[in-house]
């Protein structure tokens, strides 16, 4: 079983979210990133290595300065990468809920769902977001001539976005 590499407090880092003790859709948003997003920029290898033992990839996780040919740079880390991910995914899947009947939008009588459109948005500008990041970590995976790490993976383009159309 995959377990999640980021928690809330990782993610209340970068991004507003909301304490609850409720954890179970976010840890499903974590996970689907995991596997959707950062394994195809990582690589099937590396991604395994990492899950397999994430205390051996502090540096990859958490970010660092690091200096290459007398130059000074920043690698902001996988957790950062995962966060925007997990909260484009969480801003955009987050309020629909399986129940017994159907699945549901979550309503009350003090609150209103956001649009669909406005939901689009922000789920894009953090996934633009998370791609920019994720340059400063691909960056420092060549510097540092990583091994386990593959360039593209054989991602034909990293960023995807999605496209909604309106039935009838």
């Amino acid at each position: 079983m995959m377990q999640p590499l980021i928690t809330r407090n990782d993610i209340a880092q970068y991004k507003q979210l909301s304490k609850t003790p409720n954890d179970a859709k976010l840890n499903e948003m974590i996970l689907d990133a995991q596997l959707l997003d950062i394994q195809p920029l990582l690589g099937e290898k590396l991604f395994n290595a990492i899950m397999a033992a994430p205390e051996s990839f502090a540096a990859l996780l958490e970010g660092s300065i690091y200096e290459k040919d007398g130059i000074s740079y920043t690698n902001y880390g996988l957790k950062m990468v995962l966060s925007y991910f997990t909260y484009a995914r969480y801003m955009m899947f987050a309020s629909v809920t399986d129940t017994p009947f159907s699945v549901v939008e979550k309503l009350n009588n003090d609150s209103r769902p956001v649009e669909t459109a406005t939901k689009k948005t922000i789920y894009q500008l953090n996934r633009d977001a998370a791609y920019k990041v994720w340059e400063s970590v691909h960056n420092w995976l060549i510097r540092t001539s990583n091994e386990d790490y593959k360039k593209n993976c054989g991602v034909a383009s990293t960023n995807q976005g999605m496209r909604f159309t309106k039935i009838g």
